[in-house]
């Protein structure tokens, strides 16, 4: 059949006469397999049983057969084939070693069947194959081998754990006749078959025992193993010993300056001169600082470029990986490996980031000082940057179906100014009031007269009239409005008074709406209700200009920006590019009352089974499975792509942000607790500063670095703790040399 299947022939093709020829004896052998039998018992009472499983492979098939060897209290021994099994090899060229593994395997699993059917203590089990291939794969661990011998190797080693596998000749395989195939007499007069290698009923020590041989590296399939080996440069102590390179340098100038004192006196001792005048001041010369700086400049390149430094003594060019081979560099007099170049033959001196590299030239040296900056506290505090975090889960109530207006978010806008009801009066002052629906996107605008506490609760109170009763009311913290504009005063005092939020809560308690805010300086939780605000103060702008209405005609000019607000598309209805018709917020406010109970499902019951009310419900509930399959999904993208943030820990020092003030003047204030969403994600800190404990989001907060490199003056490491306790008046650089 596999012969066929590889012939580039059709259905209805004729078959070539090789394949005709094979078919027809293979038809005329078939009756002839009526006559094969076996024994119904193949053990023999009370004895000890082995399992012998052989396997063998061939350009054709592979395969193995499982025996059991019986041995009696008195010595008679008893061999009978229990099982066999063949298949035949795959389409794809493998090598003779593969498939002899391959045929491993299947012993393997042919032998744990056998053993599972038969419940038997067995006293031992055998595996053969005439492959030293595969028992050089099958000894060691898989790991060695490549990823099609060790799968395998790890696999045979599993199902036969305990077992021996040993080597069988060829010519002794009784699998071979699985391999290879056979005829049917050749099948029926063959005891080889039925009882297995005559040697088999032997005792163990007249079984075969073959010594393997060596296979070659390229037969056995050895995983190619790739080290990294990562050499680490050794420093200097001298460096780790202090952390200010001023200290350090004075240090080795006075030590050199000894040294050079102490060898003039000694030469003029032994040439019998005056000692010489060794006055001097106790600060160091310009030359004697030139000078330790130039010794410490070569400890530092020979712990570096150790090997550069020998080629470059020798004459030799610096190897092509070498990390400076870019800088052209050369040797001076004084043995220090400086930056060479086309400029040698000008008057400047050796050309060694601005000022740094007027003297010296930091390998890598942009990214070398970004995180000196980086974890620089007076650096932080001249320039904070504010905390990002990963984009946050959306509300449960903004990704649920509900009934419109369900759950809202509410805010101001203007002021707005109105005509006066007297020529001569002045301009009247009004705001509007906006609710969102959290699920639809749909809004309701109310105009309102002033800021005041009971000018909300009517709003709020005829809202709640024409769109039904919320069960959850969110809105901004007064927090966010300090420091605004004068016109949000009002708004800001409003949030901010403790009995104007105790009327505004009881009173949203007894209607039976539970009332949030937003954590204090976060407007952006508010997005949802921001963005409202924003298309609302764009309509009416653009409608009127500088035109000024009365209250009436403003409460009718909003009420159609509401109108128009509500008809803004959420998503395509067809992807017909000729119907223009779209989903919006309309579509859920139309069709129900604010009051209405819950419908039964019916979007998915044949039309003409529904009355003339039922089909305008499955309207609406179609809208809601658009909803759901389609801009619910558009909910999913996050266009940031930021990754969580970890650094939010309790004791962390941080810069509060306030935009009131420079950044040098933001207060200090260390995290107390952390507040994290239901997707384990920090996004509201608790802070302890001078004034008390706030609560801010962690967009208003600037993470100062940690001390992990701070010492003391004479190279004792600082504590974490004195570090982070420094007043806003000592926190410096961590290295202020550098």
């Amino acid at each position: 059949m596999q012969q066929l299947w590889v012939l580039p022939c059709g259905w209805d093709d004729p078959v070539p006469d090789n394949l005709q020829t094979k078919w027809k004896h293979y038809c005329q052998d078939l009756p002839k397999v009526s006559a094969f039998r076996v024994q119904r018992y193949a053990f023999l009472p009370r004895s000890k049983v082995q399992l012998h499983t052989f396997t063998d492979a061939s350009e054709d098939a592979y395969g193995a057969c499982v025996y059991a060897r019986c041995e009696n209290p008195k010595g008679n021994v008893r061999v009978e084939l229990l099982a066999a099994k063949s298949r035949v090899a795959p389409l794809k060229r493998l090598s003779i070693a593969r498939l002899e593994l391959c045929a491993a395997v299947l012993g393997a699993h042919l032998y744990d069947h056998v053993k599972q059917a038969l419940d038997l203590q067995i006293e031992s089990s055998h595996f053969w194959t005439d492959s030293t291939v595969t028992l050089q794969w099958l000894k060691s661990p898989p790991n060695v081998w490549k990823t099609f011998v060790a799968n395998r190797v790890a696999e045979v080693q599993h199902h036969t754990h305990g077992c021996q596998w040993r080597h069988v000749p060829g010519s002794e395989n009784p699998a071979d006749l699985v391999s290879r195939g056979t005829t049917v007499e050749g099948l029926l007069s063959s005891d080889y078959w039925y009882n297995g290698p005559h040697w088999l009923a032997l005792p163990s020590r007249e079984w075969p025992i073959l010594t393997l041989p060596g296979v070659p590296d390229e037969e056995l399939e050895i995983r190619q193993v790739v080290a990294a080996v990562q050499t680490q440069t050794t420093i200097n102590p001298l460096f780790l010993r202090y952390s200010s390179f001023t200290r350090l340098l004075h240090i080795v100038g006075y030590c050199l300056r000894f040294i050079s004192n102490s060898r003039a006196k000694i030469q003029a001792r032994n040439s019998l001169q005056a000692s010489p005048d060794t006055s001097h001041s106790i600060s160091l010369t310009v030359e004697q600082v030139r000078i330790a700086k130039t010794r410490l400049t070569r400890l530092a390149q020979e712990d570096a470029f150790n090997d550069e430094i020998r080629e470059l003594e020798k004459g030799k060019s610096i190897s092509k990986k070498s990390t400076i081979r870019l800088l052209n560099p050369i040797l001076d007099s004084e043995r220090v490996l400086r930056v060479g170049g086309r400029l040698n033959l000008s008057q400047l001196p050796y050309h060694l980031l601005a000022t740094i590299r007027q003297e010296f030239w930091p390998l890598d040296g942009r990214r070398l000082v970004r995180s000196i900056v980086r974890n620089c506290f007076r650096c932080t505090r001249f320039n904070p940057e504010p905390v990002e975090q990963q984009i946050g889960q959306l509300p449960a109530q903004r990704v649920v179906p509900g009934r419109p207006f369900e759950v809202i978010g509410v805010d101001y806008a203007g002021p707005v100014y109105l005509k006066p009801t007297h020529p001569r009066a002045p301009a009247m002052k009004a705001y509007i009031c906006i609710f969102v629906c959290f699920t639809t996107k749909g809004v309701h605008i109310e105009l309102a007269s002033d800021l005041s506490t009971h000018t909300f609760l009517k709003a709020l109170r005829r809202f709640i009239s024409r769109r039904g009763s919320p069960s959850h009311l969110h809105s901004d913290n007064g927090k966010n409005f300090e420091g605004a504009k004068n016109e949000l005063v009002e708004l800001y005092r409003m949030l901010r008074s403790n009995s104007d939020q105790d009327k505004i809560r009881n009173a949203c308690a007894e209607i039976g709406i539970q009332w949030h805010l937003t954590p204090p300086k976060a407007p952006h939780f508010g997005g949802l209700w921001e963005a409202a605000v924003k298309i609302a103060k764009r309509h009416l702008f653009r409608q009127l200009g500088s035109t000024r209405l009365s209250f009436e005609d403003m409460a009718t000019v909003l009420t159609q920006i509401e109108s128009i607000m509500n008809s803004r598309p959420l998503l395509s209805i067809s992807d017909d590019p000729c119907d223009l018709s779209v989903l919006t917020p309309a579509h859920f406010l139309i069709g129900t009352s604010a009051t209405a109970l819950p419908d039964p499902d019916i979007s998915t019951v044949p039309t003409n089974r529904l009355t003339h009310y039922q089909q305008l419900q499955m309207h609406v509930q179609q809208f809601w499975i658009r909803w759901r399959d389609e801009y619910l999904h558009e909910l999913q993208r996050d266009s940031k792509h930021r990754s969580r943030n970890n650094e939010i820990i309790p004791g962390r020092m941080v810069v509060v942000v306030d935009e009131m003030q420079a950044p040098l003047r933001w207060p200090l204030a260390r995290i107390t607790g952390v507040h994290p969403g239901k997707d384990k994600i920090v996004r509201v800190v608790s802070l302890r500063t001078a004034r008390g404990i706030i609560t801010r989001p962690v967009t208003k907060i600037c993470l100062l670095p940690f001390s992990d490199a701070s010492t003391d003056t004479e190279g004792s490491p600082a504590t974490s703790e004195q570090t982070a306790d420094q007043t806003e008046t000592n926190i410096s650089c961590t290295n202020p040399e550098k």
